[in-house]
């Protein structure tokens, strides 16, 4: 088949998960009272969105011979399709733990919204061999078979993550002041600029409840070497940026309330 053909396969499974996640999100604002648990619930329903998407995109950029352009045209899309979407869940653990360092949220909640992004990528392995079981693409029989997008050593690969998370943060650390109509491209210009960057190496995930969804049932390297790159990596480099941040530039430090 031709790109445009499976293109469109992939973009049928990518909408029946919005679609899907969209309902599980109206029916959790139904079920679940409005507080912590609310929270949690949009943070496991987001995830799972998140990676099964991004698993899609894997397969079709992996399986197939496209372009990069498109590439980024698909990153770009896809992300201020999320930021549409998630309705403020952040379903990337260093962005809980950052929000914490800057005393925006509670350590309880912190550590419980790590462990929903975490069962959110747990259950996008169940979901998604049931959307690919419906062979809305032929690459869709091929979506167990993936290779490690890591190309350099586990040492340079985490120095990779670790300078996307460190762009990532210090590059979004403003968002809150940009208009809301503008945040959504703002966030998808800066992470298609940081995959284009960083993608050849290691693919730039720069997320580690991401990365343990799509990179570590992968073949090539081992769980240890995943959790160096795709896990440490990201934190230090946020770490990093909350380190610049609070001393280097004291100015731009964000209004502070009393952690848990």
């Amino acid at each position: 088949m031709d790109v445009p053909e499976l293109l469109l396969g992939s973009a049928a499974l990518v909408a029946c998960t919005v679609l899907l996640c969209e309902l599980l999100r109206w029916a959790c604002h139904r079920i679940v009272p409005a507080g912590l648990g609310l929270e949690l619930a949009l943070e496991v329903v987001s995830t799972v969105q998140l990676c099964c998407c991004t698993l899609e995109m894997n397969l079709f950029c992996t399986k197939t011979d496209i372009e990069l352009w498109l590439v980024l045209v698909l990153i770009y899309l896809l992300t201020v399709l999320h930021c549409l979407t998630f309705q403020g869940a952040s379903c990337n653990p260093c962005g809980s733990v950052n929000q914490w360092l800057w005393g925006l949220a509670k350590g309880s909640q912190t550590v419980l919204e790590v462990m929903a992004q975490f069962a959110g990528a747990g259950l996008s392995w169940v979901l998604m061999p049931h959307l690919w079981s419906l062979r809305l693409s032929p690459l869709h029989q091929l979506g167990k078979d993936c290779e490690s997008p890591l190309q350099v050593s586990p040492l340079s690969g985490a120095l990779v993550e670790m300078t996307c998370a460190i762009s990532l943060f210090l590059i979004l650390h403003p968002l809150p002041r940009v208009s809301a109509p503008l945040q959504p491209h703002m966030v998808a210009l800066t992470i298609t600029g940081i995959a284009y960057a960083g993608g050849p190496l290691t693919g730039a995930i720069f997320n580690p409840v991401l990365a343990f969804a799509v990179v570590f049932l992968c073949h090539g390297h081992s769980y240890l070497q995943y959790i160096i790159v795709y896990w440490f990596g990201p934190l230090i480099g946020m770490l990093l940026s909350f380190l610049l941040l609070e001393y280097i530039f004291p100015k731009l430090r964000p209004g502070r309330v009393k952690r848990d």
